[in-house]
């Protein structure tokens, strides 16, 4: 990616699914979110908040999860507004728990 190296050429490598590797022992929604996470564009590669609203962590989100201790979880969900003023409406629904 540096332009004073362009007359090097990487060999051109073929991906391996992150499912074949993991299949056997992660959840279809963590090989997802790893996948989102280290993609090599930084286009496509998802933001802090779009990561913490992924799927993955709808667990945290429910209001009946606990702790293995059987406490509470502390505050997850009190983000500033500064945090959240770029995030789209749709983002910030998927972000923040109903109660």
């Amino acid at each position: 990616m540096n332009p004073n190296y362009s007359e090097f050429k990487f060999p051109c490598m073929k991906g391996h699914p992150w499912h074949k590797f993991f299949a056997n022992f992660v959840p279809p929604e963590a090989i997802d979110l790893v996948s989102t996470l280290f993609q090599y564009s930084p286009n496509l590669r998802l933001t802090a908040l779009e990561a913490c609203s992924h799927p993955f962590f709808d667990e945290l989100r429910d209001p009946d999860t606990c702790l293995l201790s059987g406490k509470p979880l502390p505050p997850l969900f009190n983000f500033t507004f500064k945090e959240l003023e770029s995030a789209s409406p749709e983002l910030v629904r998927r972000l923040l728990p109903e109660h």
